[in-house]
């Protein structure tokens, strides 16, 4: 990425410039670079090359803000749901395809509950 589009992604990724994702549960984060260099590690892990991560970081940004626990129950939840197996072409294929997986948290229909209205964030999606 260039500056300028490092500088928009991490805008996304920690809520310095909108809220659309994160619904005010980041407001103007501060990234702590350990933090960041885990979820990066984990990411390369799980079968994301350097090529395809960028990939990823440029169509989802929020992925980067996204905490260790949150990939890590997104990827359980992919392994379980959608039978691929990380470290496969599957795998990563499908995360470039569909980045904010990662991001995911919220199934209401597996909750047998209404639209939470956090469609950003629900399985439904994908």
């Amino acid at each position: 990425m260039d500056e300028e589009a490092a500088e928009k992604a991490m805008g996304r990724a920690f809520g310095w410039t909108t809220q659309a994702y994160w619904r005010n549960t980041k407001v103007e984060e501060v990234p702590k670079m350990d933090e960041m260099e885990a979820r990066i590690e984990y990411l390369n892990s799980i079968g994301l090359t350097t090529e395809k991560l960028c990939k990823v970081v440029n169509k989802c940004p929020e992925i980067l803000g996204c905490d260790l626990a949150q990939l890590q129950g997104a990827t359980e939840h992919i392994e379980k749901n959608f039978f691929m197996k990380r470290n496969t072409n599957n795998f990563s294929n499908y995360l470039v395809r569909v980045p904010q997986a990662l991001g995911n948290n919220i199934d209401c229909a597996a909750e047998g509950v209404n639209c939470l209205g956090e469609c950003n964030r629900c399985w439904a999606r994908c």
